[in-house]
């Protein structure tokens, strides 16, 4: 068997293949659907509520498909399988350009949500865990982290490209299918494997993690919870986390509400950049403190984001919270991610984590629309609205999550201590 130092390089090209999947799924599937949705109002002359709902679709049609990959998707199929889900979900993103109605939008997106689950997130992270075996948070949070670099680079494009016409989404969504191609490219090609003793090779660092050397995790913890309780309130956790994750999309809105200097849309830029780098120092932040302080501390300056955008309604505050906001998609991702190692063990990985998944996407894919419900009833006589309401929500929901990932271990440490 190759050492470890001499294997190093297929180490790198996981990270990579993992990272690929990982950014054509959450970069391009969901963080670039909002520039498609006024050009296909405006060219199909439809409401925008029904151009929403298949962002919905194929949300939560790729987080079904993730708890299918994980039963489906194994040692033996893990090539054929990521080739042939990568290739339909690059055809359907490309075949959206051909549509004409609703209806057949509605079914590409079934399509293309369910082939980018298949090789999703799921996927990655599961195939990060097998070959990491130490500083899996941040090893993770790499992989996720990139979606959001991804997604803030293909928001420029595509937004640029469906905005030169009436039927430039058209052209936008066949950018997007060879996006979609050019990201999983790593995976379907390169010389990987589903885990690293199907090529003969250990896990990276596995001897240090089990001499307990200096370069262990020593504040993480493997977990083996059985309990009905713990999982159903870590998929609460996640889920309520991740429906503050739709708070961004309305600071473009918040900040015209208080009439700020700056343009509304420099807000949300700082909390795409946040999204990233908040993923970075959240996943290494866990391999140092554990998931469950590192919630508990994300959460806290979370909440701190959302009474400073709720109170001090200034450029310089406000520019501070969005910041802090920017930091509420590390919980719902790494965060997931590392909660399921901790509470559950690696070996049950693939049977919680995609419940815990789609949890949180069909939490994320309802709070646009309850936010944005709440900011409409928010009329007064005079016809003024408000965002407060969305804003007081988001705060309990974050306040909620950090309760609950405290709740969480308190009852699995009770369950390991009886057994």
């Amino acid at each position: 068997m190759q050492t470890l130092k001499k294997c190093r390089g297929i180490y790198l090209l996981v990270l990579l293949a993992m990272c690929g999947l990982s950014a054509s799924a959450m970069g391009i599937l969901t963080n670039t659907a909002n520039v498609f949705f006024e050009p296909i109002e405006n060219s199909l002359g439809v409401e925008t509520a029904p151009v929403k709902l298949t962002l919905t679709i194929s949300n939560l049609v790729f987080a079904v498909a993730g708890i299918l990959a994980a039963r489906i998707i194994n040692a033996r199929n893990f090539r054929p399988a990521v080739i042939a889900c990568s290739l339909v979900y690059a055809g359907s993103t490309a075949a959206l350009a051909l549509c004409g109605d609703l209806v057949s939008l509605y079914a590409v997106n079934a399509v293309r949500g369910f082939a980018g689950g298949m090789v999703g997130n799921v996927v990655a992270t599961t195939v990060i865990g097998y070959w990491f075996a130490t500083d899996t948070g941040f090893i993770s949070s790499i992989a996720l982290g990139g979606s959001g670099l991804i997604g803030a680079l293909f928001t420029i494009i595509l937004g640029a490209i469906a905005g030169t016409g009436p039927d430039g989404w058209r052209l936008a969504y066949l950018v997007a299918g060879i996006a979609v191609l050019a990201l999983n490219l790593p995976a379907m090609l390169l010389p990987i494997t589903f885990r690293p003793h199907d090529a003969g090779m250990e896990a990276l660092r596995v001897e240090a993690a089990a001499k307990g050397g200096k370069t262990a995790a020593p504040k993480t913890r493997t977990g083996n919870s059985r309990s009905l309780a713990v999982l159903i309130i870590a998929i609460a956790l996640v889920s309520v986390a991740s429906f503050c994750c739709a708070l961004p999309q309305l600071l473009t809105g918040i900040a015209g509400s208080y009439d700020l200097a700056v343009a509304g849309t420099v807000f949300t830029a700082v909390t795409l950049v946040m999204n990233t780098v908040g993923k970075f120092l959240f996943g290494a932040m866990t391999d140092r403190l554990g998931v469950k302080w590192s919630v508990v501390i994300y959460g806290g300056v979370i909440a701190l984001g959302y009474v400073i955008l709720f109170t001090l309604r200034s450029t310089v505050p406000v520019l501070i919270s969005s910041a802090f906001i920017g930091l509420c998609f590390s919980i719902p991702t790494v965060g997931a991610v590392m909660i399921c190692r901790e509470l559950f063990s690696f070996e049950r990985y693939s049977q919680v984590f995609p419940k815990i998944n789609l949890g949180a996407t069909a939490a994320n894919a309802i709070g646009y629309p309850v936010l944005a419900a709440i900011y409409d009833g928010s009329a007064s006589a005079d016809g003024v609205r408000s965002y407060n309401g969305s804003i007081i929500l988001v705060f309990a929901c974050m306040l909620l999550a950090v309760a609950g990932v405290i709740v969480a271990y308190r009852l699995a440490d009770k369950e390991a201590a009886a057994k």
